[in-house]
């Protein structure tokens, strides 16, 4: 009898000590493909001069594999380029950005940040339509508090002005699956270098609902 305790509590204590290093090795994976999908998703911002979006020169594919290739910077606006290039990397996860995203914009700027969420990365079967555009659709978080985004973004302003030098933070999302328990998200976030001049082309926030 004591052996046959002995051998189920060995069991369990291994069936335990695996449960915890595939959730290590899951969370360590997918934590690694969340940092370099964020960090390219700075870096278009950073090419774009900000979050544009609007058509531009067509493009027949999205990226797939790494290294990255530049072709994502294309004519299209920074959102329909960030879009491509998460489908291209089988990005998937949807989270919530509420309002303990918001925090006060920089250089004194009194003024919370204004928080906007993706609601569609896989609206078509194909990344681009027929006529070359690709679809994107944006929210303003506070109006949707509890609504799933594929990514969110904010602009952070340095001082007032339209046309002030800004930097922009985004959050992404990756999640830890084990068969025993529900998915858990977990968020990443990031921010870019201050953009001096940002784009003409920046889209109008004052528009997002």
């Amino acid at each position: 009898m004591k052996a046959g305790i002995g051998n189920i509590w060995i069991t369990g204590l291994v069936i335990t000590f695996m449960l915890i290093f595939s959730g290590y090795l899951a969370v360590t994976i997918s934590y690694s493909s969340a940092i370099k999908d964020k960090n390219y998703v700075l870096s278009i911002i950073e090419k774009k001069n900000g979050i544009t979006r609007k058509s531009g020169s067509r493009t027949t594919t999205v990226l797939k594999v790494r290294p990255r290739n530049a072709e994502i910077f294309t004519g299209f606006g920074t959102l329909e380029s960030i879009n491509l290039f998460l489908r291209g990397s089988s990005y998937k996860q949807q989270g919530s950005c509420g309002e303990g995203v918001g925090d006060a914009n920089g250089g004194g700027v009194a003024d919370r940040a204004e928080w906007y969420g993706v609601t569609e990365l896989y609206k078509n079967a194909n990344a681009i339509n027929n006529d070359g555009s690709v679809h994107v659709k944006v929210e303003k978080v506070a109006n949707h508090p509890n609504k799933k985004y594929y990514y969110c973004f904010a602009r952070m302003k340095t001082r007032t002005g339209p046309n002030s030098p800004a930097y922009y933070r985004v959050r992404l999302f990756y999640a830890l699956d084990l068969p025993i328990l529900d998915s858990l998200v977990f968020t990443i976030d990031g921010k870019t270098s201050i953009i001096d001049k940002p784009s003409p082309n920046e889209i109008n926030f004052a528009h997002i609902t």
